[in-house]
């Protein structure tokens, strides 16, 4: 009789057990961690106090987040939705950049994402690398 008990508790627990195992919870507000890194396209030295503008690559954007790079070379920010972001690190102020580089990067819940931006000598006569 106790050992009959003893089974149906046991498998009473056991399927109780698989059913709470396999819920699978969804966070509600994730965060969209990433970092910068800014180098040199010629050697690839990382550069220190470049500015780093992210935006949305849509007209009417109202994603803009800034910053400047650290001594390694990094910057780091965080946004609150999923996106497909435009990064643009410069040297010399808008519109007389002395140096420029461009990327985007897919952000991703609560996941650090790194993402590299090579500089180079900025050419007025070449087109692109601009979200103003």
């Amino acid at each position: 009789m106790i050992n009959r008990f003893m089974k149906k508790i046991f498998f009473f627990l056991l399927g109780l057990g698989l059913i709470v195992g396999a819920c699978e919870f969804d966070d509600l507000s994730p965060e969209y961690p990433f970092t910068v890194v800014v180098k040199t396209l010629s050697d690839s030295t990382r550069v220190q106090n470049v500015v780093v503008e992210v935006a949305a690559p849509v007209p009417g954007n109202t994603v803009w987040l800034s910053g400047f790079t650290n001594e390694e070379g990094e910057v780091n920010f965080k946004y609150d939705q999923a996106a497909t972001l435009s990064i643009r690190a410069s040297r010399g102020e808008r519109p007389d950049y002395t140096w420029i580089g461009c990327t985007e990067i897919r952000l991703l819940p609560n996941q650090q994402v790194l993402k590299t931006v090579y500089l180079e000598p900025y050419d007025s006569l070449l087109i692109g690398c601009s979200f103003d």
